[in-house]
């Protein structure tokens, strides 16, 4: 499926929909098992860019994700059973905001590739149950247009997983998104 992406308005400060992007999962088991499961998208991402402020000798542009939803199968860890992964304000009544940023150092434009960084707070659907994260994700990537058609952004680092005791139960590692 090619990669399209469709914006409500061409304004800052506007909902935007990334259609589709293929992520990956890293996850890992207490005992040390682990997979990175592949994902695709079931429905829109929704996010929102806003207009670009001073910030030292460039500009920052804050955004937030709205809505995310990823679906996979696990190969290795649970065989055949469906892994979905969820983030967003929106994406269920207990969800916290998922925020981002780029940096615009002065002199560069979008063309030539901009850092970025959102901090990601999920609920991963697994055989373990419910699971969710209280250290943010920290997804870092260039970007090259918005929304970012073209750019891959990486973890960094390992974050647990807790059931809903606060039981740490799995942690993510390894993820990227590719849209």
């Amino acid at each position: 499926m090619p990669t399209t992406r469709r914006q409500v308005e061409t304004s800052f400060d506007t909902l935007m929909q990334l259609d589709y992007a293929k992520s990956e999962v890293g996850l890992r088991l207490p005992d040390g098992s682990t997979e990175r499961v592949m994902m695709e998208t079931a429905c829109p991402t929704e996010f929102i860019v806003h207009e670009p402020v001073a910030h030292g000798d460039g500009l920052k542009m804050d955004l937030e994700i709205i809505r995310f939803e990823l679906v996979g199968v696990s190969t290795e860890l649970w065989p055949g059973e469906t892994i979905k992964v969820f983030g967003g304000a929106l994406s269920a009544p207990d969800a916290r905001p998922i925020i981002g940023t780029v940096d615009i150092p002065a002199g560069r434009t979008l063309e030539q590739g901009l850092r970025s960084e959102q901090v990601l707070y999920l609920t991963v659907e697994t055989p373990l149950g419910s699971l969710h994260n209280e250290t943010p994700i920290r997804m870092v990537g260039d970007i090259y247009q918005i929304p970012p058609l073209g750019s891959r952004f990486e973890s960094q680092g390992d974050v647990p997983l807790l059931d809903a005791q606060g039981e740490r139960r799995l942690d993510v590692w390894a993820c990227a998104n590719e849209a």
